[in-house]
């Protein structure tokens, strides 16, 4: 969004005005510093924990699959949103842009496109995992194909953040010609600017806020489904016939079947699989709902700001978006915490991180406890099941 997602104070003019007419509510000393002590705490953690992931991603095989290498993308937006924020907190403790022209027009930019990866990563993962439920025996994408896909969310995510970069720009108000802001600016005519930040203002909170969640919604909801519903049968002549027929409970849309044969697993295994699908997926999740509750607050409150700029004059405003701002950055720092508290993998490395730094460096080398040839003969029979997690 121009600039939703990298400042807290969309229309700083409003501050402006003589005292006299000036009815915010100021924030007291003590919660201010304990605000920005909050904005430390959320840089450290987000930087240990993502970094630890990626880390943990690149070493261990198990990790290497599409799906978590979307999460590791995940997490390489979460750090580079992370330390653009160091650079932007002194305006917002200040009140002035002291960073200079060319920092302005690189740093809130780049948060816009961080946060845009997230959002298209997010997105990624839902579709891979509805493609991996709802479609079992589809083959999984290849090491270059998730490079390539990889490379396409950052790319849209620069190209809908391009207009963004060209409009940043160091601005400073005639009642305050020493205090200066970074702002968007997008024409010197005010009708103009009003206009084409509006038009940017909806198209980024379509793409970046409004339809991923409806999609990722839709993609779950149907995984979700698909789980609850699917059921284990053996392959075998007698069932290929009866399928063909039609006569068989697959054809039923109240229910899913999985043929034991093609997924090359006993009834345990399967059992056992399912049920790790679905802590998986409730990882996803909880992570997804972190990005609800954490980033469209404030998304909403900027679009409808923008439309109705008068309602900054309430007292409380300013105070609220500083907070709802805080808030957008909470996910930096937990999506770490759901990996390690939700996810096999992921906790047995940080555990070791924790409590055993040496033992962490041996998890980080850890292998497929199973032989060569289980490998060969299970991704020649079995590559893109339903439960490749």
């Amino acid at each position: 969004m121009a600039s939703a997602a990298s400042t807290a104070t969309p229309n700083i003019s409003e501050l402006h005005r003589p005292a006299d007419e000036q009815q915010f509510y100021v924030e007291p000393e003590a919660l201010k510093i304990f605000r920005f002590s909050l904005y430390a705490v959320i840089i450290v953690f987000a930087l240990v924990g993502n970094v630890t992931v990626c880390v943990i991603s690149r070493r261990n095989r198990r990790l290497q699959r599409s799906t978590y290498c979307f999460i590791m993308n995940l997490a390489v937006s979460d750090i580079g949103s992370v330390l653009c924020l160091p650079f932007l907190l002194p305006e917002l403790f200040i009140g002035n842009w002291v960073m200079g022209e060319v920092m302005c027009k690189l740093l809130k930019p780049s948060v816009v496109v961080f946060n845009f990866v997230t959002t298209n990563t997010l997105v990624a993962i839902a579709c891979d995992r509805f493609r991996a439920v709802v479609f079992p025996f589809v083959t999984r994408p290849t090491t270059s194909e998730t490079r390539l896909i990889l490379s396409l969310l950052w790319l849209i995510a620069f190209l809908f953040s391009l207009p963004s970069y060209g409009a940043m720009t160091v601005y400073s108000y005639p009642e305050a010609p020493d205090i200066y802001f970074c702002l968007d600016i997008f024409s010197e005519d005010t009708i103009k600017d009003t206009l084409y930040r509006r038009i940017y203002t909806i198209i980024m909170y379509s793409v970046q806020a409004l339809l991923p969640v409806v999609v990722i919604s839709v993609l779950y909801l149907k995984i979700t489904a698909t789980l609850k519903n699917i059921r284990l049968i053996p392959l075998s002549i007698r069932t290929l016939r009866s399928s063909s027929l039609n006569s068989t409970p697959s054809s039923s849309p109240r229910s899913s079947v999985v043929h034991i044969n093609k997924l090359n697993m006993n009834p345990a295994g399967f059992v056992r699989r399912q049920l790790m699908e679905k802590k998986f997926l409730r990882m996803l999740m909880t992570v997804l709902l972190l990005y609800v509750l954490c980033y469209l607050p404030f998304q909403t409150f900027y679009l409808v700001y923008e439309f109705s700029p008068g309602l900054y004059n309430l007292p409380y405003l300013q105070t609220l978006s500083e907070y709802l701002y805080l808030i957008v950055w909470l996910p930096n720092a937990l999506n770490p915490v759901c990996y390690g508290c939700m996810n096999e993998q992921y906790k047995r490395a940080f555990r070791a991180l924790i409590f055993r730094p040496r033992k962490f460096f041996q998890t980080l080398n850890l292998r497929p406890s199973f032989s060569h040839s289980t490998v060969v003969r299970t991704l020649s029979k079995n590559r893109g099941n339903v439960f490749s997690v």
